[in-house]
């Protein structure tokens, strides 16, 4: 089974498959970094009720015992020109920087500020952040998916290259963990870590690697 876990929401995912144009179409898509949707029979994208319904409610708690989090970031983006809200539904849900450079001067930032609400995360890469409840992310959500699945994690083979793929890829909830060349150091070195794989080619093509070299080993 292969399962999409991707920052995108779902519109965007599924744009993004089937821009994508691969022969076989995802069984899973994970979005947000922490919503799960399966192809049913009917070529739709079915909820998993319980987790979503539950992941929903938390983050509304979340915000808004957070408010003055976001209120700061507000602040913060008013008086920068390298920070931008984004906005869903009238809700501040996360921010777009000019740069990479700026995301990290954002990180810490909110790091410094949002020390007093434990509870409060959040998922970067590149120039986009998306807030979170600690909870919730690609790790957990796979992690949630796997034991919807009755899977253990010993059959599970994750890949990415940013730093919202760091907790899926450390070992706790997929037992083979890769990388393509171009991943940044913070993921290779997570990855090296759980006695992954870092792939000597880019990309897509990394992952194939990756994917041989675990089946070798079978």
């Amino acid at each position: 089974m292969w399962a999409v876990n991707t920052g995108r929401g779902l519109d965007h995912a599924i744009e993004g498959v089937k821009i994508f144009g691969a022969p076989v179409r995802p069984d899973f898509l994970l979005t947000n970094e922490r919503e799960i949707f399966q192809l049913n029979a009917e070529g739709e994208w079915e909820a998993h009720e319980e987790w979503n319904i539950a992941c929903y409610r938390r983050h509304d708690e979340l915000f808004d015992s957070a408010a003055s989090v976001i209120d700061r970031v507000r602040a913060l983006a008013d008086r920068s020109p390298h920070v931008t809200i984004i906005e869903e539904q009238d809700r501040a849900v996360g921010l777009v920087t000019t740069s990479e450079e700026a995301m990290h001067d954002v990180a810490a930032f909110l790091d410094a500020e949002a020390s007093e609400f434990p509870d409060f995360s959040y998922q970067r890469n590149t120039i986009y952040l998306r807030f979170c409840h600690r909870d919730y992310h690609k790790g957990s959500s796979l992690g949630a998916l796997c034991e919807h699945l009755e899977i253990d994690r010993t059959g599970v083979l994750a890949a990415g290259d940013h730093f919202n793929d760091i907790p899926m890829l450390d070992g706790r909830y997929a037992a083979l963990a890769c990388c393509p060349s171009n991943a940044i150091i913070p993921v290779r070195e997570t990855v090296l870590r759980a006695g992954g794989h870092i792939a000597s080619r880019p990309a897509a093509d990394g992952v194939a690697e990756a994917w041989h070299i675990f089946q070798s080993r079978e």
